[in-house]
């Protein structure tokens, strides 16, 4: 069964341990905000952070988020994924997925959409099978973890075979495009939005934000531009002043896979 929605475009991290940051994060024009019990969370404060997560989900059933927990492979992994139960976790970001079976391991506490961070070389050799893995909605590329795991140097054309991959997987599987990595530098604009175009351009739906100064840049490289929608809506117009009949559009023929595109570009901007 094919199980694409309307993906989101820019996933906002925010510390576990930093509760006051929880509204703040939520109240960005963020389409989806996770709430980071892993990297953002130093190994002393792990078990706070998690407890004091719990309480403020307990006490805010309106708000709804995703939760990154910590890797299967953690001694926090057990305890984390119990947050699961709690309805307004809207989903799960799971580090350092290697296997379907880490994915089960969350399932088994609630059926809920489970976002795999593909950040190893096994994740990565896997990545096939995980994609197909039930409850999937997304792939995310922990594109930084995996250059240190790979001890390579760059980032785009370096990782480019991998990301092609990772967006082949998802639509084999027939999941949502796939979601990319986080650019360590918030403060530099151009990077955000040449390496979130660079995304896009590679069939990417999404990016990870570290930042809220992230999220405006990443969501609208992601949104249709108004010459693609203007070019959508001609499309659209010629075939239907052709009422069947070959067409052409700036000397170009339009067939059914250009169909399909100026539709997708029209319900995306919509």
């Amino acid at each position: 069964m094919n199980k694409v929605n309307q993906p989101f475009r820019s996933y906002l991290f925010v510390p576990a341990n930093r509760v006051e940051r929880f509204e703040k994060a939520l109240n960005t024009s963020a389409d989806a905000v996770i709430i980071d019990l892993e990297d953002a969370v130093p190994a002393d404060l792990k078990v706070s952070a998690r407890q004091s997560l719990e309480q403020w989900l307990i006490n805010h059933p309106e708000h709804q988020v995703m939760i990154r927990i910590n890797p299967r492979q953690t001694e926090w992994f057990k305890d984390d994924v119990k947050l699961a139960h709690l309805k307004n976790v809207l989903a799960i970001v799971l580090p350092k997925t290697e296997s379907a079976a880490d994915i089960q391991q969350v399932l088994n506490e609630r059926e809920l959409d489970i976002y795999p961070l593909i950040e190893t070389p096994f994740g990565l050799a896997n990545v096939r099978q995980i994609a197909a893995a039930p409850s999937v909605r997304a792939l995310m590329f922990g594109s930084i973890d995996f250059q240190l795991e790979m001890n390579m140097q760059g980032g785009y054309y370096e990782l480019l075979a991998f990301r092609n991959e990772i967006v082949l997987a998802s639509k084999l599987a027939g999941i949502e495009s796939p979601v990319d990595g986080v650019t360590v530098d918030f403060k530099d604009e151009a990077l955000i939005q040449l390496e979130t175009l660079q995304a896009k351009n590679l069939g990417f739906s999404g990016k990870l934000c570290i930042h809220p100064a992230q999220v405006n840049i990443v969501n609208q490289t992601f949104s249709p531009t108004l010459p693609e929608i203007d070019w959508a809506n001609r499309v659209l117009h010629a075939v239907d002043l052709a009422q069947g009949q070959a067409v052409s559009l700036d000397g170009k023929m339009i067939d059914l896979p250009v169909i399909l595109k100026a539709k997708k570009i029209l319900q995306h901007a919509n």
